[in-house]
């Protein structure tokens, strides 16, 4: 049937013309632009995808390009110990030379001078895009002045969207030459502090996604006590079940938070102490109270559920006393001449006397004051010859251990280490002093560590450190220096200059490393780009041969499109020419 008003063959190859011409459209984009994904009308997902990719090469563009900008840093600071470290061995070789009978020492002094300005200039101009790390101004004024350099080595992005950067940190305070605003500062007294052994996502108790599972019987209990107070932090799927997500997949900062929220539920613990994850990512357990009292000591392990390890101590299936530590700082023992002095530790089943003489010490002790350290280890000597589940450790503040501990190696929840003995007072333990058991707990323990004082320092650079007469490298004068007390004063200034050589070839080291790492970081950054760019490339590049053998297909379909076209308004003209 022909119609005057509808001609449907025209439209039907009108509608075909149309979507060739789309088709074509497409295929003619994707050709001249190279992608098969532009924007987001493409493809959601794959445009997302590929344009939060493409965020991150931005970003680890400025970060190749920050480690550039700290290699070049870095390597000016090193050519500049290299040069100094020429200039204090030409310096010692002078001062050597000074040391010989008849020499004119002021005109050796000449060249002393001459080498002194040279290591100065040097350091001075040791400059790198803006940065000096060999001559530095730390004085309060100065705000621009960090004794810690970072260089922006990389960045992550979790998945809650939020970014961390990781950095290389270059220990300015330890490697400048010269501090012209050097002046003595007190570092802030710490509190006391315990870390866990390795990450918390890396411990066995979470998996391999970064998350733990307290959906079923996992649990983990932590027992702190010391001056930050006691009490026990239990996490499990009942205490965890109204804050977390999902109970099967506990993050680190959900971990972290529950602690936290824990101890401000907790009237010993509130105020007194924080749970917070270090720079590498590690449980810590930090008081607020600072200085040499404030003591923590951990015990972790379950109170009745399966534990879960998060890194704070091995699981040796047995629970480990708390320990006795001694009340009062340690004084060195004086085991001269005749003088003895006994101690007894009982574990509850057994007891154990050991009895200190001169003859017990080994070279080169002194009977007459002997160390904390030379006492710890005749005492667990003797306790493991007679077969003592006890041994005895140290503590202290800040790598300087004044107490002694007393430890169990093995034992119940009620078991107990108890110190007995006339002598016990010389050891820093009161007489009866008990170390009571794990309590409800069945685990590990740590020992106990204690806060720091305020210090103050002087802090000032390699070259410009006095010594006892207040000379510095940099003020050596040898010129007047003349009889018997003039060579003392230049075999000291010798072994001065010896120790600066120490002192620049450690920083020099420190500075490789950095370099080393700096130049690691550049590589995998450089890999990672050209890594992302191959996954952007698989999410929205066109394949080429596909799209060209298309777009010749779709042209031929056009054509025969249009011509089609032609043929059905040409059918009309037809029924036309029956009415002439």
């Amino acid at each position: 049937m022909t119609s005057l008003l509808t001609n449907n063959a025209a439209l039907t190859a009108l509608t075909t013309l149309k979507a060739i011409n789309q088709q074509l459209d497409v295929t003619s984009k994707r050709v001249s632009t190279g992608q098969r994904v532009t924007d987001s009308a493409d493809n959601a997902a794959y445009w997302s995808i590929a344009t939060s990719v493409r965020t991150d090469n931005a970003a680890l563009g400025s970060i190749k390009d920050s480690l550039g900008l700290g290699a070049s840093a870095v390597d000016t600071a090193y050519n500049g110990l290299t040069s100094v470290l020429s200039d204090l061995q030409n310096l010692r070789a002078k001062l050597q030379t000074a040391l010989q009978p008849g020499v004119d020492r002021a005109k050796v002094q000449t060249e002393i001078a001459a080498i002194q300005d040279k290591m100065k200039a040097t350091a001075s101009s040791s400059t790198a895009s803006g940065q000096n790390w060999l001559a530095t101004d730390s004085s309060p004024t100065n705000t621009a002045y960090r004794s810690t350099q970072s260089v922006v080595a990389g960045f992550s992005r979790d998945r809650t969207g939020a970014v961390t950067f990781s950095r290389v940190d270059i220990d300015v305070a330890a490697i400048r030459l010269y501090d012209s605003g050097g002046a003595s500062v007190t570092r802030p007294a710490s509190g006391a502090r315990q870390t866990a052994q390795m990450a918390l996502a890396g411990s066995p108790g979470f998996a391999p996604g970064g998350t733990a599972d307290f959906s079923g019987t996992n649990e983990v209990a932590i027992r702190l006590t010391g001056s930050a107070g006691i009490g026990t932090l239990v996490l499990n799927r009942s205490n965890l079940a109204a804050a977390v997500k999902d109970l099967a997949k506990v993050t680190t900062d959900e971990v972290v938070s529950a602690l936290n929220n824990q101890i401000a539920a907790s009237s010993s613990l509130r105020g007194n102490v924080t749970a917070s994850l270090d720079d590498g990512g590690r449980l810590r357990f930090e008081t607020t109270a600072t200085g040499a009292g404030s003591a923590l000591n951990i015990l972790s392990g379950t109170a009745g559920g399966t534990w879960l390890d998060l890194g704070l101590g091995a699981n040796g299936g047995t629970a480990l006393y708390r320990p006795a530590v001694a009340a009062a700082p340690y004084v060195p023992i004086d085991l001269s001449g005749a003088a003895t002095k006994s101690i007894t530790v009982s574990d509850g089943a057994t007891s154990q006397t050991v009895t200190l003489t001169a003859a017990s010490l080994p070279a080169p002790a002194n009977p007459a004051a002997v160390s904390i350290t030379e006492i710890r280890n005749l005492l667990n000597a003797s306790l493991a010859a007679q077969g003592s589940p006890l041994a005895f450790s140290l503590s202290g503040p800040e790598n300087a251990p004044d107490r002694l501990i007393l430890l169990g190696a093995s034992g119940g929840p009620t078991g107990s280490a108890t110190i007995t003995g006339p002598d016990t007072a010389a050891f820093g333990f009161t007489n009866g002093q008990t170390g009571l058991g794990a309590t409800g707990l069945n685990g590990s323990a740590r020992i106990s560590v204690y806060g720091s004082d305020a210090v103050t320092t002087m802090t000032k650079g390699i070259l410009d450190t006095t010594n006892p007469a207040g000379v510095s490298i940099g003020t050596i004068n040898i010129a007047n220096l003349a009889g018997t007390a003039g060579d003392a004063t230049l075999s000291a200034l010798i072994t001065q200059v010896d120790k600066a050589i120490a002192s620049v070839t450690n920083a020099g080291t420190k500075l490789g490393a950095n370099k080393t790492q700096i130049d690691g970081q550049k590589a995998f950054v450089d890999t990672l780009m050209k890594a992302n760019d191959r996954t952007i490339g698989i999410l929205v590049d066109a394949d080429v041969e596909e799209e060209s053998t298309k777009l010749k297909a779709l042209q031929t379909q056009q054509q025969l499109a249009v011509q089609a076209l032609g043929i059905a308004n040409g059918a009309s003209a037809g029924v036309l020419s029956l009415f002439r």
